[in-house]
């Protein structure tokens, strides 16, 4: 009897081991899917790059935190100077309320400008979204069209001759300062090819 305990005992702990080596296996495929293989060229022409509007999302946050200040101090303002059985506080405490209407607004806003691009690099070029109106806007300035880009004040110049008379100027101050060398170097490396 003792010795068919240990053999049980001996099995169980081989099916765990190998159900540990496998379940081992599978979380490193999983997440070298989810993170990926490893560090990839940004000159690659078969991959695209985007752009978010996070500098403009910050104050969009910050304009969303104001409103919703605004709305407790209001709230806590009317209830210590009037008090909870004051007449016009009971009466009027939910006007409070109507600055969470534009917090709302402007949260949804920053959300926008978070996950929406702004600038796509692509094989076929550079698609620009606009603000409002992004599907019907949409301006793609194809490769072949640009002669050299250069950036220079937060702007992108996109010159469509040798003589740098035509093309298009795309502002960056949408985009956080620390991808903007990130696009300078993925242009520049496309352009080059």
């Amino acid at each position: 009897m003792i010795q068919f305990d240990i053999e049980l005992r001996d099995k169980h702990a081989h099916k765990n081991q190998v159900s540990n080596k496998t379940s081992e296996q599978t979380s490193k495929k999983m997440i070298s899917k989810l993170i990926g293989s490893g560090t990839k060229s940004i000159a690659e022409p078969e991959k695209e790059l985007r752009f978010t509007r996070a500098r403009q999302a910050t104050g969009f946050f910050f304009a969303a935190a104001v409103f919703f200040m605004l709305t407790i101090g209001t709230l806590f303002c009317g209830f210590l100077n009037l008090g909870w059985n004051d007449y016009y506080f009971q009466k009027n405490w939910w006007l409070s309320f109507l600055f969470l209407i534009p917090a709302f607004i402007c949260l949804r806003v920053a959300f926008r400008c978070i996950r929406h691009a702004y600038i796509i690099l692509t094989p076929l070029g550079i698609e620009i979204f606009p603000f409002f109106k992004p599907q019907a806007d949409l301006q793609v300035i194809f490769w072949q069209d640009i002669d050299s880009a250069e950036i220079e004040d937060n702007n992108l110049i996109l010159h469509s001759n040798q003589e740098k008379t035509a093309g298009v100027v795309v502002t960056l101050n949408p985009i956080s300062e620390t991808k903007i060398p990130l696009l300078k170097k993925a242009v520049t490396s496309r352009l080059a090819n």
